[in-house]
């Protein structure tokens, strides 16, 4: 069984079904689920979502995500950790030490989460996690 980091590209182009990477993205979704994948995200990625669909889709689809990450935590598929200011440290040091890459702080605090995790894949759609190291799945738009 492996664990994956959930970056909002991910997550927001699962979501929107008008997006042109939903349908690569949905399939890899669903291949994590079929092999049992733990998945981990954090607050900074849940709040960065929420508030990308529901400027971009609407309140429903920010509920909707909402919902979905609810029963998630209660399958014990998903695990959302909380950025604490040690986590927050640590991203505002990658920020500088990966400073010719742009990164968002809310990037650089999934980096953190997921070296703190060991996890070395990213669900997503951002090709900036590969300069820090990670493998993007199912990869750049």
């Amino acid at each position: 069984m492996s664990a994956v980091f959930v970056d909002s590209s991910g997550w927001i182009a699962l979501l929107s079904h008008d997006d042109r990477l939903h349908d690569r993205v949905l399939a890899r979704y669903d291949e994590l689920a079929r092999d049992g994948s733990r998945l981990l995200t954090n607050n900074y990625v849940v709040d960065e979502t929420a508030t990308r669909l529901r400027y971009g889709l609407g309140l429903a689809a920010a509920v909707g995500f909402r919902g979905m990450l609810l029963d998630a935590v209660a399958a014990r598929r998903l695990r959302v950790a909380w950025v604490d200011e040690k986590a927050e440290s640590e991203a505002w040091g990658i920020l500088e030490k990966y400073s010719d890459v742009k990164l968002s702080l809310t990037d650089a605090t999934c980096a953190a989460t997921a070296r703190a995790a060991r996890i070395t894949e990213v669900f997503g759609c951002d090709s900036d996690f590969e300069a820090l190291g990670f493998v993007v799945l199912p990869g750049p738009r």
